[in-house]
C-alpha cells in the first residue's frame, strides 16, 4: 500500500504535534526513576502516647532523602548513610517500602501520583511518623 503525500504529511504533523503532550506528562512518583524527598513534618513519640512535633534536624534527620528502587536502598548524600530497602511493593496507588537497620525498622510510603510521602521509624522506647514531598530525579 503506498502512501500519498499529503497523507504522509498529516502522519507528520500528528507526530511533530503529539510530542509535547507525551513530553508533558504528569510524572509518575512509583520509583521507575530515583526520587529525591525532604520531610517537612516530624513527630517524635514516647510509648506513653504523647507526641510532639521537633525538626529533622533534632532527631538526627537529612534534609534530603533518595528512593533508589533498583538498588533497594534510601541513603542521603549529605550524611552519607543509607538503608536497604528490604520490602518494595506498589499497593493501591501507593509505593510502599520497608527496612531496618542498627535496631530501628522503618516503613515509607509514596503516592505514585501526587509524590507526597509519610514514614515511620520505629525502635524500643521511640517512634518518629514523618510526613513530607517527593520529586523525580534523573
Amino acid at each position: 500500500m503506498k502512501i500519498s503525500g499529503s497523507a504522509r504529511a498529516l502522519l507528520a504533523a500528528a507526530a511533530v504535534c503529539s510530542a509535547p503532550l507525551a513530553a508533558s506528562a504528569a510524572p509518575r512518583y512509583d520509583g521507575s526513576t530515583p526520587l529525591l524527598c525532604a520531610p517537612t513534618t516530624v513527630s517524635e513519640c514516647t510509648p506513653d502516647g504523647a507526641c510532639k512535633r521537633v525538626s529533622a534536624e533534632a532527631v538526627n534527620l537529612p534534609q534530603f532523602l533518595k528512593i533508589d528502587v533498583k538498588a533497594q536502598k534510601v541513603y542521603s548524600e549529605e550524611t552519607g548513610r543509607a538503608s536497604p530497602s528490604r520490602n518494595i511493593e506498589h499497593l493501591s496507588g501507593q509505593l510502599i517500602l520497608q527496612g531496618g537497620q542498627d535496631g530501628r525498622g522503618w516503613t515509607m510510603t509514596v503516592s505514585e501520583e501526587t509524590g507526597r510521602m509519610s514514614a515511620t521509624i520505629t525502635t524500643e522506647g521511640e517512634g518518629f511518623v514523618v510526613f513530607g514531598a517527593c520529586t523525580t530525579v534523573q
